[in-house]
């Protein structure tokens, strides 16, 4: 009996160790997810410590200091060469920018006059400011960190990701205003909503623009000009000290930033809770349509691409188009890689534009209108990371079976090739065939 419970004994302490070991696999495989959790708790718990103002001046530290750090270690990464070819990449510039700056406004304005025939305005259940929020979250530009972190650690190109930041960013930054002057609904519901005049926006671009420079432009030339000057040096510090993984501990700060920026507002709980779960599950919603539009606009199914060339670039018209212009209308599928970093890329948007924006246009409102106005702002930006958390994953399974999958087909052609060898036949042999 003794020796019987001698040997249970190991077998037991080995469940419980593969238990222990699976479940910290899953810890580790999820941390990101565990970190914008704890980053909420805390923004929740201790809002004046991580808000802008606050104990550690996050709008420096982090989104200047951390944003920073995320492109120059993306700088020191990529090539030269891989930057200069995505920056002339002309047709992912329209794709990217196209869904995020003209479908997603145009889906989102029809969104909201569906909700105002609907009466969710009149029945008291959403408050017109969370429909004038969800236009500004729609006609501003694709987020600076989360994007192009995402988009590394779904095994995607981030060289495309960050240069459709700057693109989007710089783009986006001049156009917003205008289209949130435009796509704002004309009902009378909205008057006491009405932006200042273009004129008050001057502080605003600046302050973008100076972001946009300080957070992305220095560090990506620095992170270049460190990869020129010392490239042996910077694979071996980027290598040592695992900075490609210290992104995602950034991006977890980020988050905690944006969270606390939230919840010190109090908008939160003085909106009516109808408005604020309306808007964190149309906000999913959203997120995940938009990334769908991206995932089938930059690769759209076969037998779509084969219809539109046929009919466009391969038609009677189409083939006596100047070369260039036949390529523009051509129908074709962009790189896996690609499409990744035009999904992460297009479906999302930035506080860095966003918050400013909001406070700018709206600068002759009381604070807690304003506040109301950025809570569907913060909470997409919030709830974009939180999902793409989770789309990394499949997009990582996607290339990798897409990647498995040309391995087998090369593995076969190569066995066909070694079974369909010629067989050399003896006169005896030959004689016998016949």
């Amino acid at each position: 009996m003794d020796r019987a419970g001698e040997e249970r004994e190991p077998v037991a302490h080995s469940k419980a160790f593969s238990i222990i070991r699976r479940g910290l696999g899953i810890i580790l495989d999820n941390w990101l997810v565990i970190g914008f959790g704890l980053a909420a708790v805390l923004g929740y718990f201790f809002p004046q410590v991580a808000a802008r103002g606050g104990i550690i001046k996050s709008e420096y530290s982090i989104i200047y200091g951390g944003i920073g750090l995320i492109f120059l270690i993306n700088g020191a990464q990529l090539s030269p060469d891989k930057l200069k070819q995505h920056a002339l990449n002309w047709r992912l510039h329209i794709v990217v920018q196209g869904i995020n700056l003209i479908l997603i406004p145009v889906i989102q304005i029809i969104l909201i006059r569906i909700i105002i025939a609907a009466g969710g305005i009149t029945s008291g259940k959403i408050e017109p400011s969370i429909l004038v929020g969800m236009v500004v979250v729609s006609c501003i530009p694709t987020t600076i960190a989360s994007n192009v972190v995402m988009t590394k650690n779904a095994g995607g190109d981030e060289a495309a990701a960050i240069i459709e930041v700057v693109v989007g960013n710089v783009v986006g930054s001049f156009l917003s205003p205008f289209l949130i002057y435009a796509f704002l609904p004309g009902d009378s519901v909205f008057d006491s909503l009405r932006p200042a005049t273009p004129n008050t926006l001057g502080p605003m671009y600046v302050s973008v623009l100076k972001q946009l420079g300080l957070s992305a432009l220095l560090p990506l030339a620095i992170g270049q000009g460190l990869r020129w000057a010392f490239p042996r040096q910077t694979v071996w510090v980027l290598r040592t000290f695992y900075l490609a993984k210290f992104c995602s501990v950034i991006l977890a700060l980020v988050a905690w930033s944006t969270f606390s920026g939230a919840f010190e507002t109090g908008a939160f709980t003085k909106l009516p809770k109808s408005s604020v779960i309306f808007n964190v599950f149309i906000n999913v919603a959203e997120y995940l349509l938009f990334t769908v539009i991206c995932y089938y606009i930059a690769f759209p199914p076969r037998p779509v691409v084969r219809v539109v060339n046929e009919y466009i670039a391969d038609s009677r018209v189409g083939s006596r188009l100047p070369s260039m212009l036949r390529r523009a209308v051509t129908a074709k599928r962009m790189p896996r890689e690609l499409v990744v970093a035009v999904c992460f890329c297009g479906a999302a948007k930035t506080t860095s534009v966003g918050i400013p924006l909001a406070a700018a246009m709206w600068s002759q409102l009381d604070n807690f209108t304003i506040s109301s106005i950025q809570v569907p702002v913060l909470l997409y930006t919030v709830e974009q990371v939180f999902v793409a958390q989770f789309l990394t994953i499949f997009f990582k399974w996607w290339l990798q079976r897409s990647k498995k999958h040309a391995t087998d087909a090369e593995s076969s052609g190569a066995d066909d090739i070694d079974g369909n060898e010629p067989v050399m036949m003896s006169p005896h042999d030959s004689s016998v065939a016949k």
